[in-house]
């Protein structure tokens, strides 16, 4: 069996087949439509999302993922996480990438506008910028440096204290009296009479 997606992009449309059990992220690859999907395709972000605009019924159950991530209302709505939905029935499908500014961004994204902005700025604003991100990342960097030491004395601590109960324990157990030898229950024939009894 094989579906027919269309997809619906901001540049022109695309066309094409793909078999069933296909998943959408990998059916917008074959046709050559770009989806972002910052977490490659493991369901941990919503910048896969598309919007099914015909066609919902050809496609797999909703997954935990994608509850988790689009939320009830933009389910609703018809979106989709394209890297976990897949094509599960013979028919038209007919998809849109949801916008970018209903999404979350990307890190390509968030780099590209930052460039963009940084590329703006007057002269003296980009050196107090970039003055400002240095401070930052010394200030980071400082902050774990003097972290450093006393999580790996924690640990040291946390190793011995376990070292001292383990130990303290097996001291307890030594000097816990033995326990005596309980006396065996009397039998019925008399120790100091040699025969059978009469």
């Amino acid at each position: 069996m094989t579906v027919n997606v269309e997809w619906k992009t901001e540049g022109g449309g695309h066309t094409g087949l793909v078999a069933d059990g296909t998943c959408l992220l990998d059916a917008a690859r074959r046709h050559g439509v770009k989806l972002p999907a910052e977490c490659d395709g493991r369901g941990e972000c919503d910048t896969c999302a598309v919007v099914v605009e015909s066609g919902a019924d050809l496609l797999s159950a909703v997954t935990e993922a994608e509850r988790e991530r689009l939320g009830d209302e933009r389910l609703s709505a018809g979106e989709r996480l394209a890297c976990q939905a897949k094509a599960e029935r013979e028919g038209d499908l007919v998809l849109s990438p949801v916008p970018r500014a209903e999404r979350a961004e990307t890190t390509e994204e968030t780099a590209r506008d930052f460039k963009g902005e940084f590329k703006r700025l007057p002269l003296r604003q980009k050196i107090a910028t970039l003055a400002g991100l240095e401070a930052d990342v010394a200030y980071e960097t400082l902050v774990r440096a003097i972290d450093l030491p006393f999580d790996i004395v924690g640990k040291g601590l946390d190793l011995l204290a376990g070292r001292g109960r383990r130990l303290s324990r097996g001291e307890r157990e030594r000097r816990r009296p033995e326990a005596t030898p309980q006396p065996t229950p009397a039998s019925d024939e008399d120790p100091g009479h040699d025969g059978p009894a009469i």
